[in-house]
């Protein structure tokens, strides 16, 4: 990267940067914001726009926290509003149904809530329904769906689990429990893009 520009507005760092566009190689000014978020810590934002429609944007956390578990049962319609938060390391499971996803190069970070979660479950799965070739396999993502369904309204009971060997994600409410990893459990997690440091 070449002509960076910096510039310290209120203690906020901010930067500018002239890059290639990797779609049709004219110049594209990369921005990137560093701020402090909730639950988050420290991140850095990344974004650019090129005119032939090309568009990137990026969130990177940029502290490390001791690795946790939160759970929560959630067992009624008013749980589905308990805060989530997940950062690009964190795993979601749901035991009851089989459901780990875990982080990989491309995972994102977001706030939302437990039915966003439900949502973006709901989401892959009709997704995997449509490719799904053997019947067996639409029959097991139909049975999914509707459990999804119900869970919404409080008439089927999960465990939503996040772990997170960077300490970045949450689940906030009166009902969540939250508890250590170990170093041997968290250094076993995926961590997304990034690499836990000893």
């Amino acid at each position: 990267m070449s002509e960076i520009r910096e510039e310290n507005l209120d203690e906020i760092a901010t930067a500018t940067a002239k890059v290639s566009c990797p779609v049709c190689h004219s110049d594209l000014e990369m921005r990137s914001h560093q701020d402090n978020i909730p639950y988050f810590g420290d991140v850095l934002e990344i974004s650019s726009v090129c005119t032939c429609g090309f568009k990137y944007a990026d969130t990177l956390i940029l502290s490390q926290r001791d690795p946790l578990r939160h759970t929560m049962k959630v067992c009624s319609e008013g749980h589905m509003c308990n805060r989530v938060i997940r950062s690009t390391s964190g795993t979601m499971r749901i035991p009851e149904w089989g459901i780990d996803i875990e982080p990989g190069p491309a995972s994102e970070a977001y706030i939302s809530n437990v039915e966003g979660v439900l949502d973006r479950i709901e989401t892959v799965v009709s997704m995997a329904r449509k490719w799904a070739e053997a019947e067996e396999e639409v029959e097991k993502a139909d049975q999914l769906l509707k459990i999804i369904d119900d869970a919404r309204t409080g008439n089927v009971q999960f465990t939503l689990i996040i772990e997170d060997p960077l300490g970045n994600s949450a689940i906030i409410g009166d009902e969540v429990s939250v508890e250590p990893l170990s170093p041997e459990y968290a250094e076993n997690l995926h961590t997304g893009m990034f690499v836990v440091q000893k």
